[in-house]
């Protein structure tokens, strides 16, 4: 595949002019109209003050790879390595590119069989129990025996699906491991800026035409939350908006919907550290190998004496303790209490 990435510019510094500094935001044009929302659909949404961080980060970033993970990678390697990805996630750039769909539908596969099988069998072998209880009927065993069939395929078949996802993800990984149709957005931490890929349609037989390329500076977008009911309940979800065009960077797919609000909220926050080229990036396990190329990070390591391997030689128990603390700070959060420093450098066009 292709690669529809541009190779940042050299700039006379490290970082270039645009990079985000919190203290150094430049005035913003005023909002005349909102592109992005309707009057309606801002009832269900709330915009998010920047400036004012913490240094918390969500469970699902925190905990994308713990200790061993990484310890695995600098044995065996990337497994992602000659697939053509196009995603990034270093010192210098988060760029979200999606796998291929033979993946995704894999990958879904075996959580969904595998939460079947947790959560309900264990549930139905309870219900039961307790029906031989409450039941009068003196056969009961016998007819729960007897309709072994049943039980047979509501076991059989969630089972049967889970293995054959778990032997197709041990030995045929390399057919599934490929890359999607390139990347979504990207932010960049050197640059400031903010790139978002949209794609004509796909249809068969035909190449897919070449993305649009949008890019503007980090600043000029905004975070909201959003708040919908569905069956499942309350869910949450954070979206990066463009503040003078309807264009959307889909940060909100690295978090995914959520019962709370704060696990966006914390988004929001890990976002911004990690943009802001005034402090180091933020310390989680995933970026510790990356952490010395980058001169604010080097900096600061090396005057906390931080260990370059504080992350890798963790053992699991500690990890798991880590990841506790931070699922608390997230939960924390009070994030809508915060004066916002980008009402400052411009005036919106609704509250």
């Amino acid at each position: 595949m292709d690669s529809v990435v541009e190779r940042p510019r050299q700039t006379t510094g490290y970082y270039a002019d645009t990079a985000y500094r919190p203290d150094q935001i430049p005035e913003q044009p005023p909002q005349h109209e909102d592109h992005n929302q309707s009057a309606l659909e801002r009832f269900g949404t709330a915009r998010l003050p920047w400036g004012h961080t913490e240094p918390v980060v969500p469970i699902i970033v925190f905990a994308k790879a713990p200790p061993k993970l990484l310890r695995w990678h600098e044995e065996h390697g990337d497994p992602l390595e000659g697939t053509g990805y196009q995603g990034q996630m270093d010192h210098e750039c988060f760029r979200y590119a999606p796998l291929a769909k033979r993946f995704q539908i894999l990958n879904l596969t075996e959580i969904f069989t595998r939460l079947m099988i947790i959560i309900f069998g264990p549930l139905m072998i309870l219900t039961v129990i307790v029906m031989s209880f409450v039941s009068s009927d003196s056969n009961y065993w016998q007819d729960v025996i007897d309709d072994w069939r049943s039980f047979a395929l509501t076991f059989g078949i969630p089972i049967g699906i889970w293995l054959i996802s778990r032997v197709l993800a041990k030995y045929c990984l390399g057919w599934f491991l490929k890359a999607g149709k390139g990347p979504l957005w990207e932010l960049n931490r050197r640059t400031g800026m903010v790139t978002v890929w949209t794609y004509p349609p796909k249809f068969p037989f035909i190449p897919r035409g070449k993305p649009e390329v949008f890019k503007a500076p980090f600043v000029e977008f905004d975070a909201w939350v959003s708040t919908r009911g569905d069956r499942a309940g309350i869910l949450n979800r954070l979206h990066l908006f463009h503040r003078y065009s309807k264009c959307e960077a889909g940060v909100g797919a690295v978090g995914g919907n959520t019962s709370m609000p704060e696990p966006c909220y914390a988004l929001w926050d890990f976002v911004q550290n990690y943009m802001d080229v005034t402090q180091p990036l933020p310390d989680i396990p995933i970026w510790e190998a990356y952490r010395h190329l980058d001169p604010v990070t080097a900096e600061h390591d090396r005057q906390t004496n931080r260990s370059e391997r504080y992350w890798r030689d963790m053992d699991d128990d500690t990890f798991k303790a880590c990841e506790r603390e931070m699922h608390y700070r997230v939960h924390a959060l009070r994030t809508l209490s915060r004066p916002n420093i980008m009402a400052e450098k411009t005036v919106y066009a609704s509250y």
